[in-house]
């Protein structure tokens, strides 16, 4: 994330997007179920003594020691505190509607909370515990906190890490004592379901290590064998691999020197310098068997600066956009590029003496046989048709790739975590009552109660969206702490409710005149309203404890959590009516990451482009109506790896175009190196070796199971493949002499 651009929003925005961040990644929240209480209770207290041994690494807490809400604590404040429904009915006047509802209630077994036909005669108290919207789902009981909203008894312990969660000691401490619970809870026929971050960090991190033993080491097992396989010498490894070691840590160095820190993906992308860097390598010891360093040095001088320029050109233009992550990958690639350039022009002539063969004329035995392969296919300028038409075909799948393609740019399609494990987060998370989506309002005030009064204007909107069937629910402090000013008008209400029907209540029950006095008396005498300091000390639902502290601009703000899908038509009317309001904006946090993401794409497809059209004009200098077989292979590699991608995904994203760019920078260097050696046997067998060796250090990424890294290899292995397959294909002469 630290890689996109910053957004130009208000702090306070940034403040509650951490802070809803936090709350879920440095948590772990543990549901335990069972058939019956005492059960559910014993597995609590035993999974907690499980738990004990984490001491150092996370903290238990079963919450109730924030929740020090006792039972009925808001009694005291019924008359101020109405739910929805009571407020609405006593607004348009309908008092006959609430007489009813209380005699309903007087005699249902159904009530709610204290009920006194004295002291709260219209049961305004057990309305609103019926119909309080914030801390529902969680209730505290006998020192636990008990979930409300599962089928199950069910209870919740919650787990605070002390660590980051992507912290991988911290990892290694927590998982297996999670499992262990799990597994011996589930012999004992008790549920344990887990939500947090931590959990979907530590499936990552399995799955990567897992990549990196197979994939991974497999693929440099593959370079290493195959080098040794063609040079049967361990020396020509070392001469090939100098370059791009050097190139890495040149790299590496440069851009921390010019950025605050360099990123990972940064370095995961950085080290396609390895598919192209190794070219200019393999084409020197290749090259070096033949002739001595000096000479090697001249000949290929003119290959490797074109190679070079239109390289550093492709890397080097993704510095002008506007996104740092793109910048970051700019400076690493292209100052990577030109020290590998260097040590190939500056080391390897001092190193790679010995590796002339005594008989200049002889060949490696596998150039020759890769040579045959190259002499046995047709080329194109025999069959002036049979080219036009093929051009013809390529242009056209060119642009209907690029314009009827679908682009997918939603961060969704980059979850790594197993759909299980998703399921069971989201269990724990409506069982909390979070069913919510990735949007949510932000409501700002220069007080909390302005904050609070703010937030009840906006509340009419969302109402009326609700009405329509547009919006499924909301959570909102002010469902649970209205402000002041709405309290004393809600006992206005209820003072006229009292004048309208009290008579007729006391006289339907049955109550005496002393009875009746002593109703009057208690609404006067316990009119209080509930203060932001006092409703912090009851509130049990920890997800609004940071709620009413002032932000580092000294404005208090909250949040209002949307429930359920939003259409498109919803979203343009909140958008809208935060956008003519000051104190509301809308947030979604997964569209604004797409739509990052989106222009990142937009942005590198642009440059994609542009570059292909800069290097043909530079190289058309250079090659004049012969550029086309420089430039046609990495071109044709580039949109059959595009469109295989798009055929099997239905759609690409932005890691096939960063791919893109290492098929058109390889692809380039084929065509150049092809070019300027007429075809040689030595430079075939040079371009056959970095591109297998490109294709095991990044084609191989084709199998992964992490998003990023399968849509990258899936352009790059057919991309090289295509390339390797169809640049003998624009060649001339064959052999050189």
């Amino acid at each position: 994330m630290a890689l996109l651009p910053k957004h130009e929003q208000k702090p306070v925005i940034s403040e509650l997007q951490e802070q809803q961040t936090s709350e879920y990644a440095n948590h772990i929240f543990i549901m335990i179920s069972a058939n019956d209480k005492q059960s559910a209770k014993a597995a609590v207290h035993a999974v907690s003594q499980d738990l004990n041994t984490l001491i150092g690494v996370a903290d238990l807490t079963s919450l109730a020691n924030s929740a020090s809400k006792k039972t009925n604590a808001l009694y005291p404040f019924r008359f101020a505190l109405l739910s929805d429904d009571v407020a609405k009915r006593l607004e348009s006047g309908d008092y006959e509607e609430q007489l009813n509802s209380s005699l309903s209630n007087l005699f249902s077994p159904m009530r709610a909370g204290k009920t006194d036909p004295i002291q709260d005669p219209f049961f305004l108290y057990s309305d609103l515990l019926l119909n309080q919207k914030i801390d529902t789902q969680i209730k505290l009981e006998d020192g636990l906190l008990r979930l409300t909203n599962t089928g199950k008894i069910s209870y919740l312990l919650v787990l605070e890490l002390h660590q980051n969660p992507f912290n991988l000691a911290t990892q290694a401490q927590v998982v297996p004592v999670l499992q262990s619970i799990k597994q011996k809870m589930n012999e004992q026929s008790i549920s344990v379901s887990y939500s947090g971050l931590l959990l979907h960090a530590a499936k990552g991190a399995e799955q990567a290590k897992f990549e990196i033993s197979t994939i991974g080491l497999g693929s440099i097992l593959g370079i290493v064998i195959i080098i040794l396989f063609v040079f049967r010498r361990v020396a020509p490894l070392i001469h090939i691999l100098l370059p791009v070691i050097v190139g890495c840590l040149v790299a590496m160095a440069v851009t921390s020197l010019y950025f605050e820190r360099v990123h990972l993906i940064t370095i995961a992308f950085g080290a396609g310098l390895v598919g192209v860097a190794v070219d200019y390598s393999m084409h020197f010891v290749c090259e070096s068997y033949l002739n001595d360093g000096s000479i090697v040095v001249r000949k290929l001088f003119p290959g490797l600066l074109l190679g070079l320029t239109s390289s550093v050109l492709a890397y080097g233009g993704l510095a002008l956009t506007p996104f740092p992550g793109l910048q970051q990958i700019a400076v690493f690639s292209a100052t990577g590029l030109i020290a590998a350039w260097l040590t190939v022009l500056l080391f390897l002539p001092l190193i790679t003496t010995k590796n002339t063969l005594s008989n200049k004329e002889s060949y490696l035995p596998t150039a020759l046989v890769l040579n045959s392969y190259q002499e046995a296919l047709p080329k194109l300028d025999q069959y002036p048709k049979t080219t036009g038409l093929f051009v013809t075909i390529l242009v056209t799948t060119c642009f209907s790739v690029f314009f009827w393609a679908t682009p997918q740019d939603s961060i969704r399609l980059l979850q790594t975590s197993p759909p299980s494990l998703l399921k069971e987060d989201q269990r724990v998370q409506q069982a909390l009552g979070n069913n919510t989506n990735s949007a949510f309002l932000i409501v700002s005030g220069n007080s909390t109660e302005n904050m609070l009064q703010n937030e009840e204007l906006f509340r009419s909107k969302l109402d009326l969206l609700m009405q329509h069937g547009l919006l499924e629910g909301y959570q909102s402090i002010s469902q649970s702490l209205p402000s002041l000013l709405r309290q004393q008008h809600n006992i206005g209400l209820v003072k006229k409710l009292y004048q309208a029907k009290l008579d007729t209540y006391a006289q339907v029950v049955g109550l005496s005149k002393q009875q009746k006095e002593a109703a009057n008396r208690y609404l006067q005498d316990n009119s209080q309203t509930l203060s932001p300091e006092t409703w912090s000390t009851l509130a049990a639902n920890f997800q609004w404890s940071e709620t009413l502290k002032p932000r580092s601009t000294g404005e208090y703000a909250t949040m209002i959590r949307l429930q359920g899908s939003l259409s498109e038509s919803t979203v343009k009317q909140l958008e809208d009516a935060a956008i003519t309001n000051n104190n509301i904006s809308y947030v979604d946090q997964v569209a604004d990451i797409s739509k990052t993401l989106a222009n990142y794409r937009a942005n590198i497809a642009d440059w994609l482009l542009t570059a292909y059209g800069i290097i043909t004009l530079l190289l058309a200098l250079r090659y004049r109506l012969n550029v086309w077989r420089v430039m046609l292979p990495s071109v044709t590699g580039a949109i059959i790896a595009l469109a295989l991608a798009v055929f099997i995904n239905g759609g690409y994203n932005i890691f096939n175009l960063i791919a893109l760019m290492l098929v058109f920078g390889i692809g380039l260097d084929i065509g150049i190196f092809l070019q300027e050696s007429e075809g040689g046997a030595h430079t075939w067998l040079a371009v056959s070796l970095s591109t297998f060796t490109s294709l095991l250090a990044f084609g191989l990424l084709a199998l992964s199971k992490t998003p990023v890294l399968y849509h990258f290899g899936i352009i790059v292995l057919p991309g090289l493949l295509a390339i390797w397959l169809v640049s003998p294909l624009m060649q001339t002469r064959r052999l050189e002499t």
